[in-house]
């Protein structure tokens, strides 16, 4: 009975559903180009997804700190990479309130966390499922996670976070992490919407916090 459900769970994962976004304000790096920073063009800022949900299962759940795929030697949208320019995007104050836009054309379910780090003098780095090495913001409206509506058209959300009062940088790097759900699958025994493989999409913006 077990064989024949594991069967079904990894026929149901065959074809995942495919959605796409980006963090609009602040500008992330990998879609600035579209808001008149002059920076290279990025046709795909829209699937900064960690390589897809099958190669990052592939890796043991690993991902760029910025939505690279973890095995690539020269990461475009790390530090050092082809649209990581050191612009900063905005200027925030220790512990403001703070608006953060993000565009999804599809809905993807799942939840967004959002965290922020100081690297005035050393490069960007994360965990290995991409989590930014810093603050995880909380929401205004409470808790860390914001749940995405059951939208299938997709949406622009407007999420209001609150800095750490005692940051201080020159340049900081504020990172969206997405973690998707709306794909069928497996996990612990258990079946179902959400559990098993899922979509990641990754973004980081240059900001600087005085």
């Amino acid at each position: 009975m077990n064989q024949i459900l594991q069967l079904l769970c990894a026929l149901a994962l065959v074809q995942l559903v495919r959605s796409h976004g980006f963090m609009v304000s602040p500008a992330a790096r990998n879609c600035m180009w579209r808001y008149g920073w002059g920076t290279p063009k990025n046709y795909d800022d829209n699937q900064l997804w960690c390589g897809g949900a099958w190669k990052m299962a592939a890796l043991g759940g690993k991902c760029g700190v910025c939505g690279d795929t973890a095995d690539q030697t020269n990461q475009p949208h790390a530090d050092g990479g082809r649209f990581a320019k050191g612009i900063i995007v905005k200027k925030y104050r220790a512990g403001q309130v703070i608006d953060v836009d993000i565009n999804l054309s599809t809905a993807h379910y799942g939840y967004f966390e959002f965290r922020i780090g100081q690297f005035d003098n050393r490069k960007v780095v994360g965990d290995r499922y991409g989590k930014l090495q810093g603050h995880l913001l909380p929401l205004v409206s409470g808790g860390t996670r914001f749940k995405v509506p059951d939208n299938i058209r997709g949406a622009r959300y407007n999420i209001k976070l609150r800095l750490p009062s005692g940051l201080r940088c020159r340049r900081c790097v504020l990172q969206w992490w997405y973690k998707g759900g709306n794909n069928w699958g497996c996990e612990n025994g258990k079946c179902g919407m959400g559990k098993g493989v899922q979509e990641h999409f990754v973004n980081c913006a240059d900001v600087s916090v005085q």
